[in-house]
This record gives C-alpha cells, structure tokens and sequence, in this order.
C-alpha cells in the first residue's frame, strides 16, 4: 500500500536525481535558504536516486579501479568561486585534488579509496570510483549547510512517476511504493540511454544466430564484456572515452600487467585471456590527452580576443565566413595563453622579449602571414610551437600498403602527443586548454535567442569551433595513450584507421569492417561499438519521461542524435505539449534541452554549472516560501 510523504505544512521541493547535478542544486538552496528564507517560514526537501546520494550511477562505488575520469584532479570542483557571476553568495570548497588531501584518506569509503587519496596530485586522473566519493562528501556538506529549517529526506529509490493533482500539487511515486505530495520538482536525471535503432537490431540479431557478439553503444561499466572471448577477433567502432574503458578492462582487467622498461617505455605482459581488439573510427585517432604539466600562472586569465561580446559579435553578423572568422579569434585566444606560459616557463626557447611579442601578437589577426612570421621569429624551434588539432584527422587523406605501416604512423603520432601533453617544456599546452575552458561561458551565451530558445543559427557557426573545443578539451589522460602503444606493441590491439565503417555479411554471419586507410576488410564475429549512447526520453528505462509526455504534460524534441525533454532555456521549466512551461515543475542536465552542460567544472572559470543552479535555487526558494524582506 502506498505511503505518502510530506504530509506536514511545509513546502515541498522533490529533486529527483541525486548525482552531481542534484548535489550542485542542493547547495546552491542550502546557500540561498539561508539568505532568502524567513526564519519562521519551513521547506522539506526529498532527493530521490537508487544510487547513494551524491555520486549517482556513472560515479558510484564498486566500480573497476582502472577506470578513470579524463580531467585532472585540480582541475575538478563542485564549488562556487569568486568568478562566478551569480546572485548567491560564493561558497568555496576544495577541488577533487584539496579534498583527496585534506578529507579522503580518512573519508573515502574503503582502504583502496583511501590508499589512492593518498597519492593523488593535482595534475593526477583520478578513479572515478574516488570522484564518486568526493562527490558523496560534497553532498553531505550541502545537507549540513542546509538551514535549521529546511528538512532533507533522501531515498535511494527510482521515481517511476509524476502525476498532478486538482489543486496545483504534483506526486511523485517511487519504486517502493512511497508517494510524495510535492509542491516543486525537479528532474536531475542524467544520460537517458536510448534504445537500439533498425542497424543495431540487426547487428544484435546476426551475433545471436551466428554465436557471435554485439556491444551496442552503452556505458561501459555497466556492459558484459565477458561475450568477448579470449583471443577472438572484435572489431570496435570508436577510440575515445569508451574504447579506453573497453581496453583496460579486457586486458589489465583479466590480469594482463603494465610495466615500464628502464628506458621508461611501458610494455603489456598478456595473461592469455584478452581478446584481440580491431580498432578504428572516423577520425581514426583519440583526441589530444589532456595535458598533465601545471602551468606558471595557474589561474587562466578572462578571455583577450575572444570575449562574449566578440563571439556574440560575430555569431550575429550573418557573415559567410563567419564560422572561419570566428575560429580564427578563438584560436588566437589559445594562441595567446600558450606562448604567455612559453614565455614565463621557458624563456630560454623564446628570442623576442613578450613585451615586444605581445603587442604584435595582439594586433595581428590569426591568419595574418604576419602572424605566422612573428611566432617563427620569438619561437625558433618548430616544436615549441603550439600544435592544435586540425579540422580534418591527420589520417583523413593517408592510405597504408598495410597494417604495419599503418601502425608505425599511428605509434610515432601517440609517442608525440603524450611528449606534448606531459613535458614541461609544453606547459603552453595545458595553458590552452585552460584558455579554452574559459571560454565556454562567452560560447554558450550566443546560442539561445532573446526568447530562450535554441538557435540553431548561432549553433552552424560556432560548429567548428564546438569540434576544436572537443578535440582539444576531451581527450584522455596521457597514460592510457601509452597503455595503447603498449597493447599495440604486444598485438592486442590492431589498428583500422579512419573512415571506419562496419556492415553485416549475412551468408558468413560475420561483421564487416572497412576503413580509408587500409586495403582489404577485416571480418569478426564480434562486435563493440565503443561510444556513450544518444539520450532518449522515451526509450525503455525512462518510465518517468516517457509518462510526461504521453500525459502531454512534457514535449520531446527530436534531433538527429538524440530525443531530448524539452524546457524553458531561460527558466528550465518543462514545457508541455502546447510549449508553455511550468512555473513548478524543471529540468537541468543532458536528457532535456537546456542546462546539458559539464556538472565537474574547472575552478576561476565562472562555470555555466553554477549559475544554472544558482538561478533555479532562487527561482524555486522565491516560488515555494515568501522571501525574507521581500528579497
């Protein structure tokens, strides 16, 4: 029988959704409760997630030690700074990094979580079985901060349905049986798996009658890898994020070891049980690793040349080259930050004073021949200089007389990348990154009109540059690109190139992988496509979405990647069947339409993250509680 909850006098807000993005909200009212709310006036808040409170699904516990976030560890926070430009007051804490030093030997979970706190630097990758742990003690810091009069119930349940009531009021039904009577909810869910499409089930198919296997798209902690068998052939479609998982997993994972020669070249000792691992993708290539060195100055500076207003400038120009212009602006910006760390920490490779450097630089537009002339000038050396990733894979236009020759180019391209991303000699890179990162906030403010919507517009120009943002600010840790020379070396891994595709061969039963690299085909009977799944509100799993909408009290938009919730980009207020949003009723993350940013932000960035949450945090304390002086 149900029970109901929430039964007193008080407001109630239900945050359905309990990993980073429901623990950076439920500071953010912990923050402003205190500020805002009345002394006498009372507000119950109910957070639901079946996994515990903080870390959510993707950073739970009990996940495998080898897998790792892609972003430093001093790099990470949870907390307000001084650069945030929001209405609430900043509430600093300590970054991935300080916690592990000052709070996780004694605070994580276990004694491998404890030993790995111990070490962890800050330019270290942390597990993100540890994240979930900083993730879990961030949670419990917001709930001590909450006021004396707000209450916090949490319930590791799932939330299986929203339903209103006559009078104004919402309930919430949990998979125990508990209904909550709500007066606000909203919906931090996170990635909303999507379903197989017509090509997928058609793979699935052809693995099951021919005793093979297919890994669709998925999260790879949650995926049964043993369907790939020891020493059998798989081909996999993607070399980013997922592939990285798939290939630790299936190596050091079934008691493969990494060892380091004393010449420092790490090598891979098989255990026997691996699978052989046929890899390519579009691009053929990982992204750049994220840069490991710290940099002189480590607080990236405001954005020079690529400020809001120029990017807003030249989204609304209308102009044809819009798109290169803009590129060239934000490349300079990197530019910029990367010769500014060459000149502070390694002055000696450099041969114009910066004073001099930098009023040219300043005055040059990026394509200026002069430009290039200038750089060559101050930086002698072609290897000091900054290297981005180029629009098109290096490997677009190569073709290989085979595999061999194929991995040689692609050994001598990853050695190179992971002597950029951690020498010292190449901080310039890790400050670009950094510079990137600041200018994320001046980029996701031009891409909703002055009504809130999405404009898709601005989205087509700013194309080129989301692809450099990508390439550049999402790769891996550098360690897993010499894991990969290493696996390769030791013929675990085997390389297709670019220009993958894969096709069903119906009269062999086998997958049929093709690339622009290499001559010929390789056959398999297995299967990985190694890349996260699009979000889709109305797959199976998504009960809850998929009842809003049927109910026509949510709107799904369709894109080609994804099936998103649709919401009020301005308020986050879930739109319904007619687009008028809910003044009670919101959604922040990656499953609805607006707020689908990074949750783990960079410190001194004025991360979009925090004033997203800080503006709802507002907007539904001034909605539940009459503020305190009016306020």
């Amino acid at each position: 029988m149900a029970q109901t909850a929430g039964a007193d006098r008080a407001p109630v807000l239900v945050l359905i959704g309990a990993g980073p993005r429901g623990t950076g909200l439920l500071e953010r009212i912990a923050v402003n409760a205190a500020e805002l709310l009345p002394d006498t006036a009372h507000l119950a808040v109910h957070v639901v997630d079946p996994f515990p409170a903080g870390s959510g699904r993707v950073w739970r516990a009990g996940q495998s030690p080898l897998l790792w976030m892609n972003s430093r560890a001093g790099d990470i926070t949870m907390f307000t700074d001084d650069s945030v430009d929001c209405a609430g007051r900043p509430n600093p804490g300590p970054t991935l990094h300080a916690w592990a030093r000052e709070h996780g030997r004694a605070d994580a979970d276990d004694p491998g979580l404890a030993a790995e706190a111990g070490v962890l630097g800050p330019a270290s990758f942390a597990s993100r079985r540890l994240a979930g742990a900083y993730l879990r003690w961030c949670f419990r810091r917001a709930a001590a901060e909450l006021p004396p009069n707000v209450r916090l119930v949490v319930h590791e349940a799932r939330a299986v349905g929203l339903t209103d009531r006559p009078d104004g009021g919402q309930v919430v039904t949990l998979s125990t049986g508990t209904a909550i009577r709500a007066d606000v909810v909203v919906l931090a869910l996170g990635n909303q798996r999507g379903g197989l499409d017509e090509r997928q089930r058609a793979f699935a198919a052809l693995a099951d009658r021919n005793g093979g296997g297919y890994l669709p798209p998925g999260y790879t902690a949650d995926v049964d890898l043993d369907v790939l068998p020891a020493g059998g052939e798989v081909i996999v479609s993607g070399i980013g994020q997922a592939f990285a998982d798939l290939m630790v997993l299936v190596t050091e994972g079934r008691g493969g070891v990494f060892a380091r020669d004393p010449d420092g070249t790490l090598r891979y000792r098989p255990s026997g049980r691996e699978p052989v691992l046929r890899v390519g993708s579009r691009r053929g290539l990982p992204a750049h690793p994220k840069p490991a060195q710290r940099c002189a100055d480590a607080r990236p500076g405001s954005p020079r040349f690529a400020t809001a207003e120029r990017i807003g400038e030249l989204v609304r120009s209308g102009a044809p080259d819009g798109a290169d212009v803009l590129l060239g602006v934000v490349r300079k910006e990197l530019g910029w930050a990367y010769y500014r760390e060459l000149f502070l920490a390694n002055p000696a490779r450099t041969r114009l004073p910066w004073d001099r450097f930098s009023r040219d630089f300043a005055r040059l537009d990026w394509h200026d021949p002069r430009m290039a002339r200038l750089v060559a000038r101050a930086v002698p050396d072609p290897e000091d200089r900054m290297d981005l990733p180029p629009r098109r894979s290096p490997l677009a236009d190569l073709a290989f007389a085979d595999e061999p020759a194929l991995r040689a180019w692609t050994d001598a391209h990853l050695r190179r990348a992971v002597r950029r991303a951690t020498e010292e000699r190449y901080s310039g890179q890790a400050a670009a990154v950094g510079a990137l990162a600041a200018l994320v906030p001046g980029l996701l403010g031009v891409l909703t009109t002055g009504e809130g919507r999405w404009d898709h517009a601005a989205a087509a120009v700013l194309g080129p540059v989301t692809r450099l943002t990508r390439l550049l600010g999402s790769g891996l840790p550098p360690y897993r690109f010499e894991q990969l020379r290493a696996l390769s070396a030791a013929g675990v891994v085997r390389y297709l190139g670019a220009g993958l595709t894969v096709t069903a061969d119906e009269p062999s039963g086998r997958f049929v992988a093709r690339s622009t690299c290499l001559p010929g085909a390789v056959t398999a009977r297995h299967l990985v496509e190694a890349r996260l799944p699009h979000d889709d509100i109305l797959a199976d799993g998504s009960a809850l979405l998929t009842g809003l909408v049927l109910a026509g009290r949510g709107r799904a938009v369709r894109s080609a990647t994804a099936v998103r919730l649709a919401v009020d980009e301005r308020s986050f207020a879930v739109e319904d069947r007619a687009g008028r949003g809910d003044p009670r009723r919101f959604a922040l993350g990656a499953f609805a339409t607006g707020g689908a940013l990074g949750a783990l932000s960079t410190p001194h960035t004025d991360a979009p993250f925090f004033r997203q949450n800080d503006a709802l945090a507002r907007r539904i304390l001034h909605e539940l509680v009459p503020p305190r002086d009016g306020r």
